[in-house]
């Protein structure tokens, strides 16, 4: 394949004959919008109206999964699919359903939001609908921001670099480091390069196991695509998350699984209309969407993140395997010409981190924008957004573990790291061993409470409680 099908990324609406800036279409913020949707429009259709729940598709067995998009241009659903009553599912993002192990992380997301909205109903039944979804809509944000920091971004820029950035979630009392001068705003680089180096850690096979001790079964990784129908299948849920946990990542460099580099999409319903069309490149469209977003060379943000200026290709050798340079040289022309794609991935990793100096350089600037500059971090002590000193104690407890135990179908054991490997140090612990977060925080103290007079006029009664 000598030439590829590629659709530009659409401009902001403000762009006029200046410099194209693109369209972001979800919210910069770690806020959980991929449950509840970056606008008013979307998070009204996903909620039930009732008891602060999110809507479900409940199946004859009992299991809820997402509910069914209705969107006929979703470019998912297919019509043999249909006809068993299977559907694609509609989320908060779009992209819910491109892979089965992000529509799955969707899945638990949603169960957890329900499942947090009927534990605060039942500590507080005078709360109504939208008391309560605003409550644990709050509440799940503040645990994707905790897994985030506390679990996931250690691995990525190792334990060194987050204490050096005070990246570190607090083990008590709150963080005061708010900064207003700090744009949370996602970076162009980090949306359409940086952030994309996740692609080639992505290993070819994925593995799908039916108990710790099953044997595996792999499944190519572009057969998950756009097949979220998997989930109809009683057990497939929990044989995914045990798959996807008990999966080891490839290496963060610039080589990547021919499933990303030739079988993109291939099964798609799109592609699928016309058989002759191969799968993509997903690697050749993320250079090229660097391009399209118009992003300086690698050249640039090397000496953006403070390094000595690169020369020519020999400066390369210091943090580049000779392979890689020989590759390289033979397709750059100069040095300058390089794309920001291309040479961050092709850095030796720092100790203790899986990303080379300039990744780590622009996703911990991401990071630290994402936690300084959001007034609604939820360590922060600025009422009325605080969580009380307990409530946070209750938050910090969280974990991507208990998250799973919680709103997966059966699972009954897993690895308290679920982001690590299992092992020592890592093993297998039953769901119930595992800690959780006590809602009784959130119970309403009842020595005041709020009542209308004949005027509306809001009165509070101290009530003495026997």
């Amino acid at each position: 394949m000598t030439c590829m099908e590629f659709v530009r990324s659409s401009p902001a609406p403000t762009c006029c004959l200046s410099a194209r800036e693109q369209l972001n279409q979800a919210t910069a913020y770690i806020d959980a919008s991929t449950v509840y949707g970056s606008d008013e429009n979307i998070t009204r259709s996903l909620r039930e109206m009732g008891g602060g729940r999110m809507k479900v598709l409940t199946l004859v067995d009992g299991r809820t999964l997402l509910p069914i998009s209705e969107d006929p241009n979703d470019g998912c659903n297919r019509e043999e699919q249909e006809k068993e009553g299977r559907y694609c599912f509609a989320t908060g993002d779009a992209r819910a359903n491109e892979n089965l192990h992000l529509t799955s992380m969707h899945l638990i997301w949603l169960r957890q939001h329900n499942m947090l909205a009927k534990n605060l109903s039942q500590l507080n039944p005078h709360w109504d609908d939208e008391t309560i979804f605003q409550e644990a809509r709050r509440i799940a944000g503040a645990q994707m921001q905790h897994i985030t920091y506390q679990e996931f971004l250690p691995i990525l820029l190792g334990e060194k670099l987050m204490r050096k950035l005070d990246l570190q979630p607090l083990r008590k009392g709150y963080w005061q480091n708010y900064n207003s001068s700090l744009s949370p705003n996602i970076a162009n680089n980090f949306a359409s390069a940086s952030f994309r180096f996740a692609h080639s850690i992505i290993p070819g096979l994925m593995k799908l196991l039916a108990g710790r001790n099953a044997t595996p079964e792999f499944v190519q990784m572009h057969k998950m695509l756009f097949n979220p129908f998997e989930l109809y299948q009683k057990g497939r849920l929990d044989e995914t998350l045990r798959g996807a946990m008990g999966t080891s990542i490839q290496a963060s460099d610039p080589y990547f699984t021919d499933e990303l580099k030739s079988h993109m999409f291939e099964d798609s319903v799109e592609r699928m209309k016309q058989p002759k069309l191969c799968g993509l490149d997903l690697v050749s469209l993320n250079i090229q969407r660097g391009r399209d977003h118009g992003l300086p060379g690698y050249v640039f943000w090397r000496e953006y993140c403070g390094f000595k200026r690169l020369a020519d290709f020999e400066d390369l050798r210091q943090f580049m395997n000779e392979d890689v340079l020989v590759n390289i040289k033979a397709i750059y022309r100069q040095v300058d010409d390089i794309d920001l794609y291309t040479g961050a991935l092709s850095e030796v990793p720092l100790e203790g981190s899986i990303l080379g100096p300039t990744l780590t350089c622009l996703i911990s600037d991401q990071f630290v924008r994402l936690k300084y500059g959001d007034r609604f971090w939820y360590e922060t002590d600025q009422h009325p957004v605080a969580f009380s000193t307990e409530q946070l104690r209750q938050i910090r407890k969280t974990s991507l573990a208990n998250i799973i135990c919680d709103n997966a179908d059966n699972l009954d054991v897993i690895q308290p790291k679920v982001m690590e490997k299992l092992g020592k140090g890592n093993k297998y612990v039953n769901c119930s061993e595992i800690e959780r977060p006590n809602l009784s925080a959130w119970k309403d103290d009842l020595n005041h409470v709020k009542l209308f007079d004949d005027k509306t006029n809001v009165r509070v009664l101290n009530l003495v409680v026997g």
